[in-house]
């Protein structure tokens, strides 16, 4: 029989907010036993967060937060421990990887410096630092020791925040979401360097995710939480094979539609020749040569009226600066073309009735919606600016119309970005772009911030107003499973050229290039 590790039992945490009382884990029960991997899944709000913070003590417990229950270590309850008892535990016995590495390292501080605060046993330190950076399959571990955080790409913090969680050889390690803000090929690496961590130091891991396809990679058990509770859980196979829960046939069936449609015209709406976009990096100084990073070289693409041009690749692939060139967000050399007529060489006066017709939608919607304005107020922002013949009253119909037409209620447009979810405050972003009748809408990573069943019904809503209103779309992204649902075509980028280029059916079953190859294995994990 193997040992337990973490034993939980009627878990219970409500919170005080607004004098109203949230239930946010509500007696749920559950064990991790040792050397396996636990995985909680569900969606945003559901209380796995929550939960893993109790696990550690990190909710204080006070008028506001009430937590109930037991969560046992070695047959001590952590919830009834006092500091010192506790401090004996936290990260040395029970360690935590949160989501965002950039903001839980301390970025005045060198990584050598950061690693070393965790270390218990200080003799012969540097090496030990150098043998878990070695461990966690950093490059060159020598020469990063004292290098600072944002001198590191995503993937290297995550790993420096893993070696810290190792250091002290724990017996269970939390990864809260440790790969939601990585490249698919990073979030392999990751993956799989946890898994190896796990097997090598016989450590539990639990791991945090909303994302199926990772738990069914790795987990051996599964606890499904909805609004709290847990409705389901048990072994990763039992799970997926045959689910007794609605919530967790719901979770498990929220793949992106795929497109059913095609759009029959040869009208080219987009076309660039020869487009570089360059950042100048250091500046003259003393007739000294400028240097300048390269972010997309002489990039030629053509896109068809209603068709979706996905395209791909990692974090600094060129992506998302194409998208803000054909903005004009950004200078760049080479030419554009909307509809026919050269925009590159436009002055900002001259482009501007352009702008209604060529949107975009960004990542974070709650980033790109302003806290002060009512969504009426955002939605409609457009029209006085571009259909200034328009009256009070037309406005307002029409705000209320494209509202609905993006699946939400005219009643909500007197409310503040805050008061809606990620999916809604998507939805919004949706309707703005679309009220000035766009022909060629930009989507740059309008779904990576969102749960899988969320990403389900945004996919849906965009291939439904694409055949309604024969849209054109152009869509950035890393997840390549909502860019295969949505797509006609995929360009693959990689340094900011252009490796690989088709139809997306060919491209996902038939790669030519190495690069487009791993970035397909890395996805479907």
């Amino acid at each position: 029989m193997k040992k337990k590790i973490i034993d939980v039992k009627d878990l219970s945490i409500n919170f005080n907010f607004n004098n109203q009382l949230v239930k946010a884990v509500n007696g749920s029960s559950f064990t991790i036993n040792e050397g396996e991997c636990f995985s909680i899944v569900g969606e945003s709000g559901s209380g796995k967060s929550v939960t893993a913070m109790s696990m550690m003590r990190l909710l204080k417990e006070n008028s506001n937060t009430h937590i109930a229950g037991q969560i046992k270590y070695n047959n001590k309850d952590i919830l009834r421990l006092n500091e010192k008892e506790l401090s004996d535990i936290r990260g040395k016995k029970i360690s935590m990887i949160f989501q965002e590495p950039m903001t839980s390292l301390n970025p005045l501080h060198t990584i050598k410096k950061q690693i070393k605060e965790c270390i218990i046993d200080l003799d012969n330190t540097d090496k030990k630092i150098i043998n878990l950076l070695n461990e966690v399959g950093i490059e060159d571990a020598n020469e990063r020791l004292n290098f600072y955080p944002h001198q590191l790409s995503g993937g290297q913090r995550q790993r420096v925040m893993i070696a810290m969680a190792i250091a002290n050889k724990p017996d269970l390690l939390i990864a809260d979401e440790p790969t939601t803000a990585l490249d698919v090929t990073i979030q392999k690496q990751i993956l799989d360097l946890l898994n190896g961590l796990r097997r090598k130091f016989k450590m539990s891991l639990l791991l945090i995710t909303h994302d199926l396809s990772i738990v069914k990679k790795i987990a051996d058990k599964v606890a499904v939480m909805e609004k709290g509770k847990i409705v389901e859980q048990g072994s990763t196979n039992k799970i997926f094979k045959s689910p007794s829960h609605p919530y967790t046939l719901k979770l498990i069936n929220s793949k992106p539609t795929l497109k059913k449609f095609k759009s029959k015209s040869n009208h080219v709406i987009l076309k660039t020749e020869n487009l570089n976009i360059k950042y100048k990096i250091k500046d003259s100084f003393f007739n000294k040569r400028k240097v300048f990073f390269h972010a997309v070289k002489k990039l030629n693409l053509e896109i068809k009226e209603g068709q979706t041009l996905g395209i791909v690749g990692e974090s600094g692939s060129g992506k998302s600066s194409l998208a803000l060139a054909l903005l004009k967000l950004i200078n760049s050399d080479g030419q554009f073309f909307y509809n026919g007529l050269e925009i590159s060489k436009l002055k900002e006066r001259d482009f501007r009735p352009f702008r209604k017709n060529i949107q975009i939608i960004f990542q974070d919607p709650f980033a790109s919606l302003s806290p002060r304005l009512t969504i009426e107020k955002i939605i409609s922002e457009g029209l006085e600016i571009h259909r200034k013949e328009l009256s009070a009253k037309d406005i307002s119909v029409l705000t209320g119309d494209i509202l609905e037409k993006v699946g939400l209620d005219k009643t909500m447009l007197s409310r503040y970005p805050h008061e809606f979810s990620g999916g809604q405050r998507q939805r919004i972003a949706i309707a703005r772009a679309l009220i000035l009748e766009p022909k060629l809408i930009i989507l740059d990573e309008p779904t990576s911030a969102l749960d899988m069943t969320v990403q389900k019904q945004i996919v849906d809503l965009l291939l439904k107003l694409q055949q309604e209103l024969s849209l054109t779309y152009v869509f950035i992204s890393h997840d390549l499973k909502i860019v295969r649902a949505l797509s006609d075509e995929i360009m693959v980028m990689k340094s900011g050229e252009v490796v690989e280029r088709g139809a997306a059916e060919k491209i996902f079953l038939n790669p030519k290039n190495n690069y487009t190859k791993n970035l397909i294995n890395s996805a479907f994990i």
